[in-house]
């Protein structure tokens, strides 16, 4: 059975890869929500509730789940975005750039207080 032809817009494969980049952009501040909570959340299990010392493995404990789900959905616009610019969808640079900016924003942001309050 033959692929479909791709089009002067790029392949379905590409549109589909697009699609899914932009939808993973449009997560990125749901992700960011969530990541928050289950951050507070992880500290106050560990017992800290707003506190303005807390111990850096008990921050560590806590951050790390939280980065994970911050940076999910903005790794995947990178990704997919990339994707579908190599097959022919020259317009999946915009979500993956969006991608790339909100985490190196959501690393340097989460990274630097901890960089300068251990130094």
């Amino acid at each position: 059975m033959p692929a479909a032809a791709p089009d002067a817009g790029g392949s379905l494969n590409g549109r589909r890869l697009l699609r899914r980049a932009w939808i993973a952009v449009a997560a990125i501040p749901v992700a960011f929500v969530a990541g928050m909570v289950i951050g507070e959340g992880l500290l106050s299990l560990q017992g800290y509730t707003g506190e303005d010392t807390v111990p850096l493995g008990v921050v560590a404990l806590a951050a790390g789940p939280a980065l994970v789900v911050i940076l999910a959905p903005e790794l995947a616009a990178a990704v997919l975005g990339f994707r579908a610019r190599g097959r022919g969808e020259a317009r999946g640079i915009i979500p993956a750039v969006i991608g790339i900016v909100a985490a190196a924003f959501t690393i340097l942001a989460n990274t630097l207080p901890l960089l300068l309050r251990a130094g």
